[in-house]
């Protein structure tokens, strides 16, 4: 390269001093330079082109590729990586030569992208500088954040019913497992930084079974006297009549038979599940209302009891058959650190049984979660000076079904008529307006929101309920099932670059 420029130099001097028609060599040697510095411009400007957009690319791929690691294992992420990568930076892009791409794990659930490539330059070469090396590296992890997430849990009786050679209530739990599996590592990243993971299952079918949970917050949150509409027994003749009960006894844990000796002789403790307090009649199937009128106490997320017609009566079906817990869900579980074992031990209470009240679930579960309310005390909005993202998971395997004549926490309502349902299907699309009150109010308190439709079409109210047009989705079959909670689980925590 020195022997080069000295040669150019003496030429140059050797030009100078011939002054004879020289004209035209001194200006073709003048545009050396000239083309030079505006072709080193060119140069340069495609190379920071193409660096800009190999960070784009990389960014990308490494949001996309940390999204699809499964259970920590950095090569379920590599095809993501790679598929982003081409589709943002094309063979050749700029007049790259071929991208040479390294993907790492410095740290548990964190995904580093590196490439690296070459420019050829153009005139820059007359300067001896024939290439550019352009590299850029992208980096991204789970928000590193407190996290409480919801399930909410269809066990209503179709859950009994066989897919895929297995009842659908097997695979919601397999489902769940999975889901677990994906989240676990987020939960040890978290508490080995002093924040927490937090999680809580809601089964539901017409009820909830939330009463003792409530009785361990306060025993004023329950109704010691509420009337009932029931079958009874007397004088060899069934009959169906409004009867009123003294609960004092019955919420202590006593055995509960029938009213003023119309028994049959059976009795049975109440398993937990309660009647929602009082609402109103006016919400219609095409109420236009986003939120719920404030007399529907039902609806009011947050309000704490005061008196009967805010309290909740516990769920009292057919005392005088012996079955006051007819379709009673198994107890919800409270917002906790749950680990493997735990979820193990609650999906095994999991029944199939009962009808399909979508807003009942979702009630109690935006309840649950609320930083406000008879819970709120136990959902701080930080945590150790960090904020809490909060998530809902729905799942359900058919549409409202709310019958006049079933029992649920609504009563007996072909004669309590709450809701005021003037047929089933009326019934049902009530409730369904309910239960788009329910889904707002809780992305009003800043819930995320996934549903899935399983075995099943998706609805227009599924579809409404969910945060975004990403976190609705319909599970086909059995595997589509596991993969879609799975997914969630990757996704559960606001992703970021951290480099």
């Amino acid at each position: 390269m020195r022997n080069q420029i000295r040669k150019s130099l003496c030429f140059l001097r050797r030009v100078a001093g011939n002054t004879t028609a020289n004209a035209l060599p001194v200006m073709a040697v003048a545009l050396i330079p000239v083309l030079t510095v505006v072709g080193g411009g060119m140069d340069y400007a495609r190379a920071s082109l193409a660096k800009a957009r190999l960070q784009e690319a990389v960014d990308s791929a490494a949001l996309a590729g940390r999204r699809a690691m499964s259970n920590n294992d950095l090569e379920t992420a590599r095809a993501t990586v790679n598929a982003y990568i081409a589709f943002n930076f094309t063979n050749g892009t700029y007049g790259t030569s071929p991208l040479n791409i390294e993907l790492t794990k410095p740290a548990t659930g964190v995904v580093r992208v590196r490439a690296t490539t070459t420019l050829d330059t153009t005139l820059l070469a007359l300067a001896g500088l024939d290439k550019f090396n352009i590299g850029a590296v992208g980096e991204a992890t789970q928000n590193l954040d407190n996290v409480d997430v919801m399930l909410v849990l269809d066990t209503t009786g179709s859950m009994a019913e066989k897919l895929d050679g297995k009842t659908k209530l097997e695979t919601l739990k397999t489902a769940v497992r999975s889901l677990y599996k994906e989240l676990e590592p987020a939960q040890t990243q978290l508490a080995a930084q002093g924040m927490r993971m937090r999680i809580g299952i809601v089964p539901y079918s017409g009820s909830v079974n939330v009463g003792k949970v409530l009785l361990a917050k306060s025993a004023g949150y329950l109704a010691t006297q509420h009337t009932y509409y029931h079958n009874f027994y007397y004088n060899g003749n069934w009959y169906i009549g409004a009867r009123t009960y003294n609960l004092s006894n019955y919420i202590g844990g006593a055995k509960f038979g029938s009213p003023n000796g119309h028994n049959s002789g059976s009795q049975s403790r109440w398993a937990g599940c309660v009647e929602e307090r009082q609402t109103v009649s006016t919400i219609t199937a095409n109420d236009g209302r986003t939120a719920a009128p404030a007399a529907a106490l039902d609806l009011d997320i947050d309000l704490i009891p005061t008196d009967d017609k805010s309290r909740w009566k516990p769920y009292i079906a057919e005392p005088s058959r012996g079955d006051t817990n007819m379709y009673c869900p198994s107890e919800v579980t409270p917002l906790a650190e749950l680990h493997k074992n735990d979820i193990e031990t609650q999906l095994g209470k999991l029944v199939a049984q009962g009808s399909t009240y979508h807003d009942v679930g979702m009630i109690w579960a935006t309840r649950m979660l609320s930083p406000g309310g008879i819970f709120g005390s136990d959902n701080p909005s930080t945590y150790n000076g960090r904020p809490v993202h909060r998530y809902i998971i729905y799942m359900t395997d058919g549409e409202m079904s709310a019958p006049l004549g079933g029992y649920s926490a609504y009563g007996l309502e072909y004669f309590d008529r709450r809701v005021g349902g003037s047929s089933d299907s009326d019934n049902s699309a009530r409730h369904s307006r309910r239960f788009q009150m329910a889904c707002n109010a809780a992305k009003s308190r800043n819930v995320s929101v996934w549903t899935i439709a399983f075995g099943t079409s998706n609805n227009a109210s599924l579809t409404a309920c969910a945060s975004n047009a990403d976190q609705t989705s319909v599970a086909a079959n059995s595997d589509a099932l596991i993969s879609k909670f799975a997914e969630i689980g990757r996704n559960i925590g606001a992703l970021r670059l951290s480099q």
